[in-house]
């Protein structure tokens, strides 16, 4: 279940548990029922093994490949009479 933070004006920062949100951005804090704002934090990246988070990174840009790097792949014939219609 993800946690959401929300900030009461009197009682100050709170976390709830939802199983889904719906976009709800605001909720009744649990010690003066009064209405709080949701609070966005950035996610928790310290916490991610080394290896993801290397993956991660290197997701945000793109590789540039020139041709000979590309792998080798050999085009496959359709098997089917009609290729528009295998699988039904």
């Amino acid at each position: 279940m993800p946690n959401y933070s929300f900030a009461c004006d009197t009682c100050g920062e709170f976390t709830l548990w939802f199983t889904r949100m719906n976009g709800a951005q605001t909720a009744h804090c649990p010690e003066c029922e009064g209405e709080a704002k949701r609070i966005y934090h950035a996610p928790m990246v310290q916490r991610m093994d080394a290896k993801v988070k290397k993956r991660v990174e290197r997701g945000m840009e793109p590789r540039v490949v020139t041709r000979d790097q590309m792998p080798s792949a050999k085009q496959k014939r359709p098997t089917a009479a009609r290729p528009w219609q295998a699988g039904h």
